[in-house]
Formats: structure tokens, C-alpha cells, sequence
């Protein structure tokens, strides 16, 4: 899986394009911080597909909101923080936690480690959440692995998730992230660009 395939998804050549992605992240922390304001706010969830939810944190006192859009796992990836695993317990959603540096992908390990964590529930008819704090890199990043290990080519993945969620942005070291995954999941060594 090359690379260059996945950032044709988003990518604007030059200055230009550098410039777009940063405004891009900036206004969708800027949209995520609204959603932690006082008050009824969106949930900052974006649905994929009926399997699969990504997006940024969700406050204890707002995951019986999950449990109503049907989430029953969630991989949360945020090395800031993690979900409360008994709170989402009570509610009959599982937790698994596989913590990253902002801006930074998962490995391929932690990537192969959620997909493989994720396919049973999925298979017996859950619906997973995978999310970090902003739900712009991280969280998208682990989505896109399981529709990947799911049977989707990754640049389609890579636009149903930009179609569901405009903020999800993958960064050079994601995207490169993202090929490895593909590569080391589906045995096929990428090609030379």
C-alpha cells in the first residue's frame, strides 16, 4: 500500500496544502473544544458505517449517549487520559485502552493488537467506537485499520471516514503508519514508489 495513495485522499500540493492542513486540525480542535461547553452539545462522534463510530473524547457523564447510538466496545488510544472502564462496564460497553502520543500512529503492533481485539465483537454483532482525544489522527487511524482488516481497500476506508468525519486528518507519520499496517495485515510488501 503506498503511501502517496493514501495522502492523495486529502493532500494539496505545496505551500498550499500544508497551510489548509493546519487550519483543517486547528478548526477541528477548535469544533471539539465546543463540544466539552456547558450546555446540550453534539457528541464529537462521527458514524462510519452502522459498525463503526470515530471521533474525540466522550465525558463519563455523556457514555449512556454511546450505549443509545448502540456502541458496545471502544478502543480509546489517548495517552493523555483513558476511559473510565467501570462506568462503560455498567453500561455493557468494553473498553480496551491502547495509549499513543498525540500526532504520533499506533504501532503496528497496537494496530493488529485493536483489529484483533475488535473483529470478534464485531463479527458477533457489535459496534465499535475508536477514538482519542481530538478524534482527528489517532482515533480515525485505528477505524480505518479495522475496515482494512474487514475487507476495504484503504483509500475507500480513507474516504468513507473523511466523508463521515470532515476533521479526520491523518498526518504524514499516520499515513505512513497506516501503509504499515496494511502491509504487515494483508502480507503484501508495499511497492516502491
Amino acid at each position: 500500500m503506498s503511501e502517496s495513495l493514501l495522502r492523495s485522499v486529502h493532500h494539496v500540493p505545496g505551500v498550499r496544502g500544508f497551510v489548509r492542513k493546519q487550519v483543517l486540525r486547528v478548526v477541528a480542535r477548535g469544533v471539539e473544544w465546543t463540544t466539552k461547553l456547558p450546555g446540550k452539545r453534539a457528541l464529537n462522534v462521527s458514524q462510519v458505517n452502522p459498525w463503526l463510530h470515530v471521533g474525540g473524547s466522550v465525558s463519563r457523564a455523556r457514555y449512556g449517549e454511546l450505549k443509545e447510538r448502540g456502541i458496545t466496545c471502544v478502543i480509546d488510544l489517548r495517552a493523555e487520559r483513558c476511559d473510565d472502564r467501570e462506568a462503560l462496564a455498567a453500561l455493557g460497553i468494553e473498553l480496551l485502552s491502547l495509549p499513543v502520543t498525540d500526532r504520533y500512529p499506533p504501532s503496528v503492533e497496537q494496530l493488529s493488537q485493536g483489529v484483533r481485539w475488535a473483529l470478534p465483537r464485531l463479527d458477533a454483532g457489535g459496534v465499535l467506537y475508536a477514538h482519542c482525544e481530538h478524534g482527528v489522527g489517532r482515533g480515525p487511524l485505528m477505524g480505518l485499520a479495522v475496515m482494512v482488516a474487514r475487507g476495504w481497500d484503504a483509500p475507500e476506508a480513507y474516504r468513507a471516514v473523511r466523508h463521515a468525519r470532515w476533521q479526520a486528518t491523518l498526518n504524514d507519520r499516520q499515513l505512513r503508519g497506516l501503509a504499515d499496517f496494511v502491509a504487515a495485515w494483508t502480507g503484501v510488501p508495499e511497492q516502491a514508489a
